[in-house]
């Protein structure tokens, strides 16, 4: 949180609460931003973590200046604020999705994660109908971007997909990362929230209002997805 934030919000106790939360949001939007500029689908170096996290304190501020939210609920609030944010922001750059809900976003990105698939020897993905369900929502000149060698870490370890011990080798390596960025927009920024954000599956399900269910069923389909294609 920089200065001018902290200028704008005097509320000491307010502060306080929200600073617990800022190194676990700082994570989810950094990747969240890599991402996004890796595969295409927004402008490098236009937007910063720093400064949408701080924009996300000020619009939190706004709402919940009384006082009464505990730390948890503010922390929550905030990752719903940011998480909108970064969602219009891949909309407006690149995704234009339609009026779905985000329920319904799901439902059929799950159909879709529960497809059988796996890698050809030239790692390309065979999938039933050349992903034609969920053209809706996905840009099929989408670029495959590689992760900086911690996030597959953290994925691959908050997923229970291989032994942490083991490393992977440069076929699995392009292997995970193909999944990753097959992976549809909903999908990779539930993931995101739980391994980058640090959320738990009913916090994910409040803050992008669906149910614990739903998440449940999208995290073990990446992994059923991930585990099948690397082990």
């Amino acid at each position: 949180m920089n200065n001018s934030t902290k200028v704008a919000i005097e509320d000491g106790e307010f502060y306080k609460k929200v600073l617990e939360a800022v190194p676990h949001i700082r994570g989810y939007v950094k990747h969240r931003i890599y991402t996004g500029e890796t595969q295409g689908n927004i402008p490098r170096n236009m937007y910063k973590t720093d400064g949408i996290i701080d924009d996300g304190i000020i619009r939190l501020y706004e709402v919940c200046k009384d006082g009464k939210s505990s730390a948890h609920n503010l922390k929550l609030k905030l990752f719903g604020l940011i998480s909108d944010y970064l969602d219009q922001l891949y909309k407006n750059e690149e995704f234009h999705k339609n009026t779905l809900s985000t329920s319904e976003i799901i439902k059929r990105e799950l159909e879709l994660l529960n497809e059988d698939f796996e890698m050809d020897l030239d790692t390309d993905l065979l999938m039933p109908d050349e992903l034609d369900d969920i053209s809706y929502h996905q840009n099929k000149t989408r670029k495959t971007s590689v992760l900086y060698t911690d996030a597959e870490k953290n994925i691959i370890e908050a997923l229970y997909i291989l032994d942490s011990r083991k490393e992977l080798t440069n076929e699995k390596r392009v292997a995970f990362n193909k999944i990753y960025n097959w992976l549809p927009f909903e999908t990779s920024n539930i993931l995101d929230l739980l391994v980058f954000g640090k959320l738990t599956y009913d916090e994910i399900a409040e803050i992008k209002n669906i149910n614990r269910v739903e998440v449940k069923n999208i995290i073990s389909a990446v992994s059923k997805n991930l585990r099948k294609n690397l082990n």
